[in-house]
């Protein structure tokens, strides 16, 4: 084998083993750009789960404070009414103690009309005898 032939064995089997590398160097840069993308991908879906279970939080508490206003509205309304029917409660007992007043105003009255009536009837029928 000449001197040729063997730098030209060698130069070829340079090539082959560049060519070799040159593969090697792309797998990675494609592996490594193939995870990227792949990490990327995780993120995003985390991001869009993440998302979806913010959204369900907000429902949530917006349900929540929707039973809360319901709530405090009911109790609101109770003791609205509680508070009316007590009030009528004391506004018609007061009415019944004002007519009791009243009944019995009037027949201490009626008594003393009555006595009235009496001594001017004794007076009157002792000025006539």
């Amino acid at each position: 084998m000449s001197d040729a032939e063997q730098v030209f064995i060698v130069q070829e089997e340079e090539g082959e083993q560049k060519a070799k590398k040159l593969p090697k160097k792309a797998e990675q840069a494609t592996g490594a750009l193939d995870e990227t993308q792949q990490r990327a991908m995780a993120a995003y879906a985390a991001y869009i789960e993440a998302e979806r279970q913010l959204e369900g939080a907000y429902k949530d508490q917006e349900k929540q404070a929707e039973k809360d206003y319901e709530k405090a509205l009911e109790q609101a309304r109770k003791a609205c009414e509680e508070s009316v029917a007590q009030s009528r409660r004391i506004y018609e007992e007061d009415i019944d103690r004002a007519l009791r007043t009243r009944d019995e105003a009037e027949t201490k009255a009626r008594e003393v009309r009555n006595e009235a009536m009496e001594q001017t009837w004794v007076v009157f029928t002792k000025a006539r005898k």
